[in-house]
C-alpha cells in the first residue's frame, strides 16, 4: 500500500502535468494573436502593390475564360479538396504546437516586464496559498483523530421518558 508521502508526490506531479497541459491552449491563443498581428502588419505594408497586381491579372485572364477550361477545373477540384484536407489536418496539428510554443515565449517575455511580473507574482502567491490549504485539508482528512467514546465502566443510557401527569 503506498504511503501518504508517495500519494502526495504522485498527486503533485500529476497536478503539474495537468497544469502544463491546461496552459497550452492559452499559450496557443497568445501565439495565434501574436502571429496574426505580425502578419497583419506585413500585409498592410504590401496591400497597395498586391491590389494593383491582382487587378491587372484579373483583366488579362477575363478574356481567356472558356467552357472547356472551366470543366477541367471543376473536375479536379474534388481531388484537390481531399488532398488539401489531409494536408491541412497534419499542418494544423503542427501549427498548434508551434503556436503554443510561440505563446509560451511571448508570455516569458511579458513576465520580464515589471507590471506583468507583479501580477504573475501575486497569482503564484495565491496558487501557493491554495496548495497549502489543500495540504492542510488533506492532513485533516487523512490524519486519525482522537476517538470519541464513553469511558470504560460507565454506560451511556437514555433517561426514561417522563409520563404526563393525570388529572384527579
Amino acid at each position: 500500500m503506498p504511503s501518504t508521502t508517495d500519494v502526495r508526490k504522485t498527486v503533485l506531479e500529476q497536478s503539474k502535468l495537468a497544469l502544463d497541459e491546461a496552459r497550452k491552449p492559452w499559450y496557443a491563443a497568445v501565439g495565434v494573436s501574436n502571429l496574426a498581428y505580425d502578419q497583419l502588419q506585413r500585409q498592410l505594408t504590401q496591400l497597395p502593390v498586391e491590389v494593383q497586381a491582382q487587378l491587372r491579372r484579373l483583366r488579362e485572364n477575363a478574356a481567356e475564360l472558356d467552357a472547356a477550361r472551366l470543366r477541367d477545373a471543376a473536375s479536379s477540384v474534388t481531388d484537390q479538396a481531399l488532398e488539401a484536407y489531409t494536408s491541412y489536418t497534419g499542418q494544423a496539428r503542427e501549427r498548434y504546437e508551434s503556436l503554443a510554443h510561440r505563446g509560451e515565449l511571448v508570455v516569458r517575455r511579458l513576465r520580464r516586464s515589471p507590471e506583468v511580473r507583479g501580477a504573475f507574482g501575486k497569482a503564484e502567491e495565491l496558487i501557493s496559498e491554495a496548495g497549502q490549504k489543500v495540504e492542510q485539508a488533506d492532513e485533516q482528512v487523512t490524519r486519525p483523530g482522537p476517538r470519541k467514546t464513553a469511558p470504560r465502566g460507565t454506560s451511556a443510557r437514555k433517561a426514561p421518558a417522563k409520563r404526563p401527569a393525570t388529572k384527579a
